[in-house]
């Protein structure tokens, strides 16, 4: 399963790679795959929305809604 959020905050390649990283890292995410210029994710897996904004809580990036 797939599904693309809005990510706020993300300016560079190094802002891309710290939010596939940490969404990467949450149980349930198989891949998270950045897309810088559109400033969204694209999730395959099945993991819990709360569980990936929790990943980026203390971060100057959130989560938004799905696309």
């Amino acid at each position: 399963m797939s599904t693309t959020y809005q990510v706020s905050g993300m300016k560079c390649d190094g802002c891309a790679k710290t939010v596939q990283e940490k969404l990467s890292a949450v149980k349930g995410v198989e891949s998270a795959q950045v897309d810088l210029a559109k400033n969204q994710v694209t999730i395959e897996g099945k993991p819990w929305k709360l569980s990936l904004k929790r990943a980026l809580k203390g971060t100057k990036y959130q989560l938004g809604g799905e696309v």
